[in-house]
């Protein structure tokens, strides 16, 4: 069947997290009817619509725990799928879980088809899968023709397999543990490496041009947040797609990694039950949890896998996490203002992805509802109106400022507005936290409060040099937040963002960076607007890397007195360069106040944080421009 065709077929979702999310928007980007479907939020009424459905997608959690696998999210929204129409599951199963539901379910064809999107670039790998496999639960001739017609509906990709559904489920583990394996041994390699006053550089970069071992996951971060080299490989699918350094810190971590290793560990033990066999994975095991817990990174998800007790007889008594990873009674709470923005919505859902209950304040001037994550608690107010916002800190952990009016133009043409919200609406959330005595506040600074410095890079220790209301607003918003730290003990934390890009960036408007603009310049086929001579130079920050910095924040035992950490790359464009990058016509009008170059010295956030910037925006941009149909 031609695809044409195909796109007659309703096409239902189950499961809007970022992996189902990806896959409906790919699919109604492509003119396919698209019904979603999600146990909370603004989709939780289409039950009726999904039976309506020729094709369900279903992409829903599917956890390991101390207890063992857990699929019973899955067996029951798969109910859902209506006699006689295809069900196909996105969610990692463990080999032979597709032949249950099957067997559970007769009166549906049941399928398995393994995701293999990356956090980081999701949307991209929805639209350009390398790898479309579907695994059939029956292996008959209408189960195969079935197979071919999910294959049809499927973005194309440059290999495509129809096999039995085992084979499908152990392909994707397969995959995840073989990259965990890599990781361990990595570190491993790095330490002895140090220890030998070799230098890594050299050996990961001759590692990595062998084909066979490939460039991804060659990156190690030591402890102290030092990297073992940055890795700068020629850009391929590897490093776009695998990027070695995950959330700052060392071991296999992420959402994927640690619970499909402690599900094929058992799947091993069960099935073949070899000593040996069992006494490697062990090893492996133990020596991953301590990479992680030496770095405090992803404690959440590691106790969420193996238990309290795996991650805090580990933990020293002085580090932060274990009063957090030994508690578990209540999620941990979550506050994000501006939880609707650009920063704050990507901030929102790998918080509520690692497992915390999450609350959002936005007036939705600048944000949109539908960046909301569909699990977070949204609340449509105003952070200038303390006595409506105050109630919703009660019982709050962590909270996380990234509400304000952004950008220097809005701020020079309406200071007193930008002045009420990113001074007045900051003060009234520090009392709000103070009075809630939260954990820590973490608050959105800019690095445009260096101003024009002599010397790059920017160093925090730098004085502060405003040139426009924007940026003496947001340096009035870090003393505060340093006076509270001071007279009234809330510790709290100023991360200075460097030109941040990304996921859900605007596109229009006074609000929108540079790369926004140009983008939706060409878009509409206009010549890209350059003020000056367009040599002013920006350190461009990826969003990923800004969520990462915050999540860090929270955690890191080494922060909240007050302290002032730059966030950015240690790399700067022109806006000559940018246009170059995007490519297109320009023309030159006059320009504005702007400082003429911000370029991070980010060494304290490697001190403290463990942070290192891990996406280079050529990279980023060239990927972006594939997506949106730009060459």
């Amino acid at each position: 069947m031609n695809q044409m065709n195909q796109r007659n077929k309703k096409i239902g979702f189950i499961g809007q997290g970022w992996i189902g999310k990806h896959y409906a928007d790919d699919f109604k980007r492509r003119g396919f009817e698209v019904v979603r479907y999600s146990l909370e939020g603004p989709h939780i009424h289409n039950s009726d619509n999904i039976k309506n459905c020729d094709i369900v997608f279903i992409a829903v959690p599917t956890p390991s725990t101390p207890a063992g696998f857990d699929d019973s999210v899955l067996r029951q929204v798969i109910k859902m799928v209506a006699p006689g129409r295809t069900a196909v599951i996105k969610s990692t199963l463990l080999p032979g879980t597709t032949e249950k539901i099957q067997q559970e379910n007769p009166d549906i064809f049941v399928f398995h088809s393994p995701e293999f999107l990356t956090e980081s670039s999701a949307a991209y790998d929805a639209a350009n899968p390398i790898r479309n496999i579907i695994g059939f639960s029956i292996d008959n001739q209408e189960y195969r023709q079935r197979a071919r017609e999910i294959l049809d509906v499927l973005p194309k990709a440059s290999y495509q397999l129809i096999c039995p559904a085992r084979e499908a489920e152990l392909i994707k583990y397969g995959g995840n543990n073989w990259f965990y394996f890599k990781v361990v041994f990595v570190n491993m390699l790095y330490d002895l490496a140090s220890r030998m006053n070799c230098r890594w550089e050299t050996i990961r970069d001759a590692m990595a041009a062998d084909p066979r071992i490939g460039s991804s996951h060659l990156n190690p971060v030591h402890r102290s947040g030092e990297p073992g080299g940055e890795a700068k490989p020629r850009f391929n699918f590897n490093d776009f797609h695998l990027e070695p350094i995950h959330k700052g810190g060392r071991g296999a971590g992420g959402h994927c990694f640690i619970k499909d290793f402690a599900a094929f560990h058992r799947l091993y033990n069960e099935v073949v039950g070899d000593p040996l066999g069992h006494s490697v994975l062990e090893s492996i095991k133990n020596k991953n949890i301590d990479l992680l817990v030496s770095t405090n990174k992803d404690l959440d998800l590691l106790s969420g896998v193996y238990g309290q007790e795996a991650v805090s007889d580990r933990l020293g008594g002085n580090l932060f996490d274990k009063e957090e990873v030994s508690r578990p009674k209540r999620k941990t709470r979550c506050l994000v203002t501006g939880g609707a923005g650009f920063i704050g919505s990507n901030l929102v859902d790998e918080l509520i992805a690692r497992g915390n209950e999450v609350i959002v304040i936005d007036n939705l001037l600048l944000g949109s509802r539908e960046n909301v994550h569909p699990e977070a608690k949204f609340y449509e107010l105003d952070i200038r109106d303390l006595a409506k916002i105050k109630p919703l800190f009660e019982g709050v952990d962590y909270v996380f400022h990234v509400a304000a009016r952004p950008r220097v133009q809005p701020s020079i043409i309406d200071p007193v507005t930008a002045h009420d919200i990113n001074v007045n609406g900051t003060l009234n959330v520090l009392i709000a936290a103070r009075d809630a005595k939260v954990k820590k506040f973490i608050y959105s600074s800019s690095s445009s409060i260096y101003g024009n410095q002599e010397q790059m890079p920017l160093r925090e220790d730098m004085p502060p040099n405003p040139v426009s209301p924007y940026a003496l607003q947001k340096y009035i918003a870090e003393r505060y937040c340093q006076l509270f730290t001071q007279i009234y003990g809330l510790p709290t934390t100023c991360l200075r963002y460097f030109s941040v890009y990304g996921q859900r960036q605007r596109l229009d408007g006074a609000y929108c960076l540079v790369l926004g603009i140009f983008v939706k310049q060409r878009l509409n086929g206009e010549s890209m607007t350059i003020r000056g001579t367009g040599e002013n130079r920006r350190g461009f920050t990826s969003v990923v890397d800004v969520v990462r910095a915050n999540i860090l924040a929270a955690n890191s035992p080494n922060v909240g007195q007050g302290e002032v950490i730059n966030i950015g790359r240690d790399r700067s464009y022109s806006v000559n360069e940018i246009a170059r990058m995007i490519g297109g016509p320009v023309v030159y009008v006059p320009s504005v106040v702007e400082p003429h170059e911000t370029l991070a010295d980010y060494s304290r956030a490697r001190e403290l944080l463990g942070w290192e910037p891990t996406v280079e925006l050529s990279d980023w941009l060239q990927e972006y421009k594939r997506e949106l149909g730009l060459r």
